[in-house]
């Protein structure tokens, strides 16, 4: 007994039908993989931002005291904003030749720093003095730039000191962030952290498309 086969279809039709079918898999795995790789992300760069030596020294050190930074949740209300405010997008997948092509893309820090440079937090107000200190300003974009002319800080106790344990006085030198914290747009202490994570953010969003696939 003999059998016979014919395609009614061309070669071209088959991969046209096959591509459709892919592409809308990849379209559920891809919405699908975004909203489950979020929290890890979000997680991901609190710890890269934390883990810089400028969230530690206005915690507990040298930036705290200077600045006069009086509480930890001045800092961790401006570090909550960016996790908050990161958010991830998948592009619609589409048919391109006999190819197919979408991705992610991840916001995660305004370039401005609008969003925290604008918060209350970013601002301490002297309640001596009635000065106001942008220390995040500062502390961000400012670099090496002189930001108190003829004063430095005194470090020691001080009843009118914010921290407690340092103030500004009147002197012949001026005062600058310390040079190996001085940030400036492209080059400070949450960027360094945001561009140290890029193959670890693809392997997260790499292994999440995997698992769904």
């Amino acid at each position: 007994m003999k059998f016979s086969l014919q395609l009614l279809e061309s070669n071209n039709e088959i991969v046209k039908k096959i591509l459709v079918s892919l592409r809308d898999h990849l379209s559920v795995v891809f919405d699908k993989s975004r909203k489950n790789v979020l929290r890890p992300v979000q997680d991901k760069i609190k710890i890269a931002i934390e883990s810089q030596p400028e969230y530690g020294a206005l915690l507990s050190g040298q930036l705290k005291y200077e600045l006069g930074i009086p509480s930890p949740d001045f800092v961790r209300s401006i570090i909550d904003i960016w996790v908050q405010s990161i958010e991830i997008q998948s592009s619609a997948v589409t048919i391109s030749g006999n190819s197919l092509s979408g991705g992610f893309s991840i916001n995660a820090i305004q370039s401005t720093y609008n969003d925290v440079l604008s918060s209350s937090q970013a601002v301490i107000i002297d309640k001596y003095t009635g000065s106001q200190i942008p220390w995040l300003e500062w502390l961000l974009l400012r670099g090496g730039d002189i930001l108190v002319a003829e004063y430095e800080v005194k470090m020691g106790p001080n009843p009118r000191s914010r921290t407690g344990q340092a103030v500004m006085v009147s002197s012949n030198q001026n005062y600058s962030i310390p040079a190996k914290y001085a940030g400036t747009e492209r080059n400070n202490w949450v960027y360094r952290a945001i561009s140290s994570l890029d193959d670890s953010i693809l392997d997260i969003i790499r292994n999440e498309v995997e698992r769904n696939l």
